[in-house]
């Protein structure tokens, strides 16, 4: 099962990054999702520019902590998770809780179905690869 349970967590690394590459590479798609979401509005109707530059660029700093807490999970994952590590679950528990159910809840109370559909995806991959070794991690202690 440990195996199995770090393969789901790598793919939802993998998709944690692909998500984080689209806020660097493309904001306009995260953050214009979030814009319209929030202010019933178009993202080719911003009429500041400074406005719109500022969303990309908040976002964009964003990608980049995501992205570089996927490569710290990573070596959490190889390092410590593989091996059955206690401690290694409950970051990724935490950390999941706090990224994915986060956005989850706020993206559902802005109506943003685009960024709540990829933090489904995210919290759904982590939740599996976190129950299906739960036994290894947290063994019954003999009577």
């Amino acid at each position: 099962m440990l195996k199995t349970a770090s393969v789901i967590l790598l793919i939802g690394l993998i998709f944690g990054g692909i998500y984080a590459l689209v806020m660097i590479v493309s904001p306009q798609t995260v953050g214009g999702s979030t814009y319209e979401a929030r202010s019933h509005l178009k993202w080719a109707d911003i009429q500041e520019p400074g406005a719109a530059d500022t969303i990309l660029v908040q976002t964009r700093h964003i990608g980049v902590f995501a992205a570089a807490l996927t490569i710290a999970l990573l070596f959490v994952l190889f390092k410590a998770f593989n091996k059955g590590q206690s401690w290694a679950w409950w970051v990724f528990l935490i950390v999941g809780i706090l990224v994915w159910g986060y956005g989850i809840i706020l993206q559902a109370l802005e109506g943003d179905t685009l960024n709540l559909i990829g933090h489904a995806i995210g919290i759904v991959l982590i939740f599996f690869g976190l129950l299906l070794p739960a036994k290894v991690f947290f063994p019954k202690k003999a009577a």
